[in-house]
């Protein structure tokens, strides 16, 4: 029965190693995640804030009254306008090479 000193720190490496496997089994399971620091959970915040603002200058007469639910809705009508003003100027085009041909 003469067991090692070396073969008792072997199995206690394997029994350590068999218990975080389980803890991290379990944290799997119970889906633990790790805390974000204040400055890490504001980060997607400020991104927001700053593709929203750049979005207001890049769409005419928004009103900041109205809110992200107004934004978005002037951003659609004036999309749908862009693209009208291009399907006129290609019908122009259009046209105006077709009369010049004949």
């Amino acid at each position: 029965m003469g067991v090692t000193l070396e073969g008792q720190r072997k199995e206690s490496v394997l029994v350590l190693m068999r218990r975080q496997r389980a803890r991290r089994a379990l944290a799997k399971k119970i889906m633990i995640r790790p805390k974000k620091s204040l400055e890490a959970s504001r980060r997607p915040c400020r991104a927001i804030h700053k593709r929203v603002k750049m979005l207001k200058e890049l769409v005419p007469d928004t009103k900041s009254s109205e809110g992200l639910d107004g934004l978005f809705r002037q951003t659609a009508d004036y999309i749908l306008a862009l693209e009208m003003k291009v399907r006129v100027m290609q019908t122009m085009v259009q046209v105006l090479t077709e009369t010049d041909c004949v």
